[in-house]
């Protein structure tokens, strides 16, 4: 892509984002929707809260900070609405007219959740610390540890999303691939961290989880910041690996799976 097809890619893709943050401000009631997902996080909070009390393997606090972490992560994280809103651009024909687009055509998919995610976290900035301080959270003061979530938070979130594109294309080879999508919703759940951290569990799936982008996207953010793991390099480099090896794969199917669109939906 030549450095203006770059920039004119880059300013649209800013202006879509507008539109769309305006488009769920407006919509208010949608908004509060949404907010509604916050109680999911908090619920598995209090089981796990009561699950540490004397576990030796969690604190209370720590898996309160974990989740409060969580909640904070979901909030930020597209796949689930980019498996689906790709889904529907499909079924009702409507993608045809991004792929003449100047722009890339994922966008149109990814445009809205991106910007409905946004909104939706700006309350968690004071949300989060006074939770935080009425539940007594346990957050590490390391700021090496800090620093290291945010980051592994930014690669394992690029790395989940691309997963995400690879997996909503299930949609051009199904006629009813509703099941199939949905399939990644209980694989995230898991896998994450959401349902439980990996702390928690058998030594296989603790480990298949921490070597998934899923889980650096939502639990292993939750886990360092808790101060429940250390960070370590294998980290970065684990989820560094999935985003060259999930880019060269989505490069690679995309046009494979343009040639499966019909053009007047599936």
């Amino acid at each position: 892509m030549s450095d203006m097809a770059f920039g004119h890619t880059l300013r649209g893709a800013r202006a879509w984002l507008r539109l769309e943050a305006k488009a769920t401000a407006a919509f208010r009631a949608q908004l509060l929707v949404s907010l509604l997902g916050w109680v999911v996080p908090l619920a598995f909070m209090a089981l796990w809260n009561t699950a540490a009390e004397g576990s030796g393997v969690m604190t209370p606090g720590q898996t309160t900070s974990y989740y409060l972490a969580q909640l904070v992560a979901t909030n930020l994280a597209i796949g689930t609405s980019l498996i689906y809103g790709l889904g529907y651009l499909v079924y009702t024909g409507e993608f045809a007219r991004h792929l003449v687009m100047p722009y890339p055509s994922v966008l149109a998919a990814a445009a809205q959740p991106a910007a409905h995610s946004l909104i939706r976290s700006l309350p968690l900035v004071v949300i989060v610390p006074l939770l935080g301080w009425a539940m007594k959270a346990e957050f590490t003061t390391d700021p090496v540890a800090v620093v290291a979530a945010v980051a592994l938070f930014a690669v394992g979130l690029a790395a989940a999303t691309l997963a995400a594109v690879l997996w909503a294309l299930a949609v051009l080879w199904f006629t009813k691939s509703d099941g199939v999508l949905s399939l990644f919703v209980g694989v995230n759940w898991v896998l994450a961290g959401f349902i439980a951290p990996s702390q928690f569990l058998p030594d296989w799936l603790a480990w298949t989880m921490r070597l998934s982008p899923l889980w650096a996207a939502q639990g292993g953010f939750g886990e360092l910041l808790s101060g429940a793991v250390a960070p370590a390099w294998w980290m970065f480099a684990v989820n560094l690996a999935w985003i060259v090896v999930l880019s060269v794969l989505l490069r690679w199917l995309w046009p494979r799976a343009l040639t499966r669109f019909e053009a007047v939906g599936q």
